[in-house]
């Protein structure tokens, strides 16, 4: 427990340490020149605001307003279409990668080859066939299924969730059936089915437990991923998120803010992920 807090701790302050270096970059650069003594007055002046969040302010026409709790709304709204995507994603392409994984060896190959091919589909167009797709059910059916832009009060959650899923589940669900492919070549699987066990059972009880750590680092990276689909999915639909929100304030305060109000969230919760993993991890079942 010690040694998980400690490297814990040193990933979370290194990373910290890297967005406020990066939250200043664009004050590096003079034309195509370096200039690093703006670059370090631009660090200087954002620490001091960053420990002081009552007096985050932004500017609003002529006027000055105060970030917080502007600022949280937007972050509310891109955290749900984050998280709720993401964890969408997770569920779906285990639960498919399990299926997969009990079917006929050519039907499994010919899953991996459909996956590989549909996942060179660019985001945009993706996103753009699930609007499409609502308008035309809605001018044939008079039926409007869910809402496709943000418009008034009306925020869309469930299509820009549903868009923001279906790339991470492709990927992540190729990925799945080639960690629990390499996991079932281990020999202990060899002797879990000598003894007479269900392929089914098997699989649930011994490779997918037995691969989970190889599992989860994969969905660290596709989290990543997810949230640069993010932008494209706000811009797409309109949405009033984090990420417009950012764009809108262009500033290297707005900037650094936003990354942490996305990073904090995302480490804690890629944290308590790792620490149930690596309980399971280190109780691996093997024959």
């Amino acid at each position: 427990m010690g040694n998980f807090t400690y490297r814990l701790g040193v990933r979370f302050v290194l990373s910290i340490i890297g967005i406020f270096l990066i939250g200043s970059l664009p004050a590096l650069f003079n034309g195509i020149h370096l200039d690093f003594g703006s670059y370090f007055n631009q660090l200087a002046s954002i620490l001091p605001e960053i420990i002081r969040p009552w007096e985050w302010t932004y500017t609003a026409g002529e006027f000055d307003r105060s970030l917080f709790p502007k600022i949280l709304d937007p972050w509310a709204y891109s955290m749900t279409l984050l998280l709720g995507s993401f964890f969408i994603a997770f569920l779906v392409a285990m639960v498919f990668a399990y299926v997969t994984l009990l079917l006929p060896r050519k039907l499994i190959d010919g899953i991996k080859f459909v996956l590989f091919s549909l996942e060179s589909l660019p985001d945009v167009l993706v996103i753009a066939m699930f609007q499409i797709a609502v308008i035309w059910l809605y001018q044939k059916t008079g039926v409007l299924m869910f809402y496709i832009a943000e418009y008034g009060d009306h925020q869309p959650y469930i299509l820009p969730i549903i868009a923001l899923s279906i790339l991470p589940t492709i990927f992540m669900y190729r990925i799945f059936i080639l960690d629990l492919e390499d996991e079932s070549e281990q020999p202990y699987v060899e002797l879990a089915k000598a003894k007479g066990l269900k392929q089914y059972t098997v699989l649930l009880k011994h490779i997918l437990r037995n691969a989970v750590m190889g599992i989860f680092l994969h969905s660290k990276f596709i989290l990543w991923i997810t949230l640069s689909n993010l932008l494209v999915v706000e811009y797409i639909f309109g949405i009033s998120g984090l990420i417009q929100f950012m764009l809108s304030l262009p500033t290297p305060q707005i900037f650094t803010i936003g990354i942490l109000l996305f990073f904090v969230p995302i480490f804690i919760t890629m944290a308590i992920g790792q620490f149930i993993i690596e309980k399971i991890a280190a109780q691996k079942v093997v024959l």
